[in-house]
């Protein structure tokens, strides 16, 4: 979840940031802020309940995947210790047992994924909108000229690092 959340978010700071660090060199007395879109997101309330609601929804998923990755090893060390014993078609029984289930678990791993990536764009489509609202605020607050993705800088002072500030916010917006 993180990751296509980090992808996602990384692209449209780079976009919100790119013009604005071009004008830095010609006006030397600017303020500058950031805040980390992801930290910010990932910390709120409304994120953690989406993550909680996801977990146990995905419960029985887990509990299949786990049952079936316990099968296929079950199945790989019979075939080890029998193999020496084993007539031809039963090997290439044991071996269809084994792809089935292996086909199962990948399609089960492609299950959790999409719902996990269906679970993340919600989020962000609902949660977005407020962040920019709620940083154009911290920025006109703050008299800010520029505010970049926190992991673009090497060091911020904590005053100027805005990723609390917006999740204390989108915790009040829900």
């Amino acid at each position: 979840m993180r990751k296509i959340l980090a992808t996602s978010l990384l692209a449209s700071s780079l976009l919100l940031a790119a013009t604005p660090a071009l004008a830095v060199t010609a006006n030397g007395g600017m303020r500058v802020a950031v805040f980390d879109r992801e930290a910010a997101l990932l910390a709120s309330d409304v994120a953690k309940a989406a993550q909680d609601k996801l977990n146990a929804d995905m419960k029985p998923l887990r509990d299949k995947h786990e049952q079936l990755r316990r099968d296929i090893k079950a199945m790989e060390e019979r075939f080890q210790k029998e193999v020496a014993t084993m007539t031809e078609k039963d090997k290439r029984a044991l071996r269809a047992q084994a792809d089935a289930k292996a086909q199962e678990f990948n399609g089960l791993i492609q299950q959790v994924q999409k719902r996990t990536q269906d679970a993340q764009q919600e989020l962000l489509r609902r949660l977005l909108p407020s962040m920019e609202t709620i940083v154009e605020d911290l920025r006109k607050a703050g008299n800010y000229d520029i505010i970049l993705d926190r992991r673009a800088a090497v060091y911020v002072s904590p005053e100027f690092d805005l990723t609390r500030r917006v999740t204390d916010r989108l915790n009040v917006v829900k």
